[in-house]
């Protein structure tokens, strides 16, 4: 499934928040009235509200995967695993044992998602990327230098693809306008 191509509707209304709903077919973004006039503040609550209504709709099958890994390659206990709007990072690990995966993973490669999500759990015994890490994260089977050149290049895919992404949106709002 392509994120950036999903039929996508804008709909002013009368209301004081931004929401977001897919029925299987097409996103739904409801939006106040008064806000379509502020075309810069409007598309930063669609892209908002956009990536927290998929990461909601992806979020059950990448618990299942994590822990699927988890049991596969390391059995640590963690609190969660969401994805998060982040793009700085691909992911993260926090001392209170909570991983978020970076919304641009979403519906992306598999083999990406995954690795994002074995380094992550590594994290889990290893908050730093020492050298214990690398050989933890290296004894299950993955090549950190092939993933980060893969990586590298998704990404480059998906910000060419987030900004065409944008600029539908800006012409979408102008039609409702």
């Amino acid at each position: 499934m392509n994120i950036f191509e999903l039929p996508l509707r804008i709909i002013p209304d009368n209301r004081k928040t931004v929401t977001a709903s897919f029925d299987g077919s097409i996103c739904l973004i409801k939006i106040p009235v008064l806000l379509t006039r502020q075309k810069k503040r409007c598309i930063g609550y669609i892209d908002r509200v956009y990536w927290k209504m998929l990461g909601q709709i992806f979020e059950p099958h990448l618990k299942t995967r994590t822990n699927e890994l988890n049991s596969k390659f390391y059995n640590f206990s963690f609190q969660s695993v969401r994805y998060h709007r982040q793009f700085r990072r691909w992911g993260s690990c926090s001392s209170l044992r909570n991983i978020n995966i970076s919304h641009r993973l979403l519906a992306g490669p598999q083999d990406l998602v995954d690795y994002v999500i074995i380094h992550e759990l590594a994290h889990l015994k290893y908050l730093n990327h020492s050298r214990q890490f690398w050989d933890l994260l290296r004894q299950t089977g993955v090549n950190p230098r092939i993933m980060k050149k893969t990586i590298q290049q998704y990404g480059s895919s998906w910000s060419l693809d987030y900004q065409k992404w944008l600029l539908k949106m800006e012409h979408l709002l102008e039609e409702v306008r």
